[in-house]
C-alpha cells in the first residue's frame, strides 16, 4: 500500500494502473486507496482505476460518487463513464443530480453509451427524480411512454426495462471493454499506416483530442493530465476558446532602445518684464544694429513701434518675393488653385520635367513635410 500511495502522490497513475492490472496485491492496494484519508490519493486512485482496464472495479468506484470532495466524485464519474456497465445505471442517474457540473457531465456521457437517445445532460430535474425513485405508482406501459418521451430509442427502452426487471444486478461484461481497447485488426498499406498518428493525449476521446489539437504543442503540454482526462467535447471547446483569446496574435515587436538623458536640475526662470519681452521679439539683425544699450533705454511704446516697423518690412519682403515668383513662373497660379499657396511655393522650385511622373492626386494627398522632402530630393544638383 505504501508503494501505491507514494506513486499516486507523484501522480504516476499510469504505473499504478499497470501494476494493479498485473498483480492482485497491487489491485487490492489500489481499491483500498479509494477510501484513503487524503482526497488527492482518493482522486488519483480513481483515475488509475481507468488505467487498470478492469470493469469489475466499478462496484467499488460507484461508492466514491458519495465522496464529500467534488474532485473525487468527478474522477469516480469519469471511471464509471469509461467502463459504462449496466449495473451502474442507477449510480449514473443519481450522478445527474450532483452539484458539480463535471460529475453530471461524466454521468450523462456514461448513460449515453448505455441508453441511446436522450441528451442526458438536459433531462429535467423532475424526470431525473422519477428515474431515481424508480417510477413510483407507474405501470409498465406508463414507464415505456415516459422513456419514449425522453427520446430514448426503442431498443434502448427494451434494454432498460430488461435490466430494471433484474434490479440492475447484471453480470459485468469484460468482453465489451476488450473489444473497445483492442478492436479488430485493420490491415493497412505501409503508406496508409505512415499517415496515422498515434494519440498524443492519453485518457481522452478522439473528439476531445481533435479539439485540443487546435492549440500549439507547448500549450497542450502545459495542461495538467488529470484535468484533460475530465474534458468533454463541450468543455474542451470552451477551454480552447478561452486559451485562444489569451494567446498573443503575433510575436511582440522588440522595443527600440531609448536613450535616457540624465535629469538636470531646472532653475526657475525669471519672469521677463514687458520691455524685455519686446526686445526678445525683435529680429537678431535689428538688435545687433541698434545695440543692447540703446534698446534698454527705449520705452515700451518706442519698442512696440520698432517691432511693428520691422514686422511690416518682413511682410513686404515676403510679398515682393511671392510677386516676383508669380511674375517669373506662370505655373504659380495653377499650383495655388490645385494645391493651395503653401504647397505651391514648394512645388514652384521643382522643374516641370520632374513633376510629370507624379500623379496630381498623389501631390494633393501629400502633407507639407512629405512635399518638402520631395522638393529636396528633386532639387537639380550642380
Amino acid at each position: 500500500m505504501a508503494k501505491t500511495r507514494s506513486l499516486l502522490l507523484e501522480f504516476e497513475t499510469d504505473e499504478v494502473g499497470r501494476l494493479a492490472r498485473e498483480n492482485k496485491v497491487e489491485r487490492s492496494a489500489l481499491i483500498k486507496a479509494f477510501t484513503d484519508p487524503s482526497d488527492i490519493v482518493r482522486e488519483r486512485a480513481l483515475i488509475a482505476a481507468v488505467d487498470m482496464a478492469d470493469p469489475t472495479v466499478v462496484i467499488d468506484v460507484a461508492k466514491a460518487l458519495a465522496d464529500e470532495v467534488s474532485d473525487v466524485r468527478i474522477a469516480a464519474a469519469q471511471a464509471l463513464a469509461f467502463y459504462h456497465q449496466p449495473r451502474t445505471i442507477p449510480d449514473l442517474i443519481k450522478g445527474l443530480k450532483d452539484d458539480n457540473t463535471w460529475v453530471r457531465s461524466h454521468c450523462a456521457a456514461g448513460l449515453s453509451k448505455l441508453l441511446n437517445g436522450p441528451i442526458w445532460a438536459r433531462v429535467s430535474e423532475n424526470d431525473v427524480e422519477k428515474l431515481v425513485e424508480d417510477f413510483p405508482d407507474m405501470e409498465e406501459e406508463e414507464i415505456n411512454r415516459f422513456l419514449t418521451s425522453l427520446k430514448m430509442k426503442p431498443f434502448a427502452v427494451d434494454r432498460y426495462m430488461n435490466w430494471r426487471s433484474q434490479g440492475f444486478d447484471i453480470e459485468i461484461d469484460i468482453s465489451s471493454l476488450t473489444e473497445e481497447l483492442e478492436g479488430a485488426p485493420i490491415l493497412l498499406s505501409e503508406e496508409a499506416a505512415a499517415t496515422i498518428d498515434a494519440p498524443r493525449i492519453g485518457g481522452v476521446s478522439e473528439e476531445v483530442e481533435e479539439i485540443l489539437s487546435e492549440l500549439p504543442d507547448e500549450i497542450q503540454e502545459s495542461l495538467p493530465p488529470e484535468d484533460l482526462k475530465r474534458l468533454t467535447p463541450t468543455s474542451a471547446r470552451e477551454l480552447v476558446q478561452k486559451l485562444k483569446v489569451s494567446m498573443p496574435s503575433e510575436k511582440p515587436k522588440k522595443k527600440k532602445a531609448v536613450k535616457v538623458r540624465k535629469v538636470k536640475k531646472v532653475r526657475k526662470k525669471k519672469k521677463l518684464t514687458a520691455q524685455e519681452e519686446l526686445i526678445e521679439r525683435l529680429p537678431i539683425e535689428v538688435r545687433k544694429e541698434v545695440g543692447d544699450e540703446t534698446l534698454a533705454a527705449l520705452s515700451v511704446d518706442e519698442l512696440e513701434a520698432l517691432l511693428s516697423s520691422t514686422s511690416e518690412i518682413e511682410i513686404e519682403e515676403e510679398q515682393v518675393e511671392t510677386e516676383l515668383i508669380e511674375e517669373v513662373d506662370p505655373r504659380m497660379d495653377t499650383f495655388i488653385e490645385k494645391y493651395g499657396k503653401e504647397k505651391a511655393q514648394l512645388l514652384i522650385s521643382i522643374p516641370d520635367v520632374m513633376l510629370e511622373g507624379i500623379p496630381e492626386e498623389q501631390i494633393a494627398e501629400m502633407d507639407l513635410e512629405t512635399l518638402k522632402g520631395l522638393t529636396q530630393a528633386l532639387e537639380p544638383r550642380e
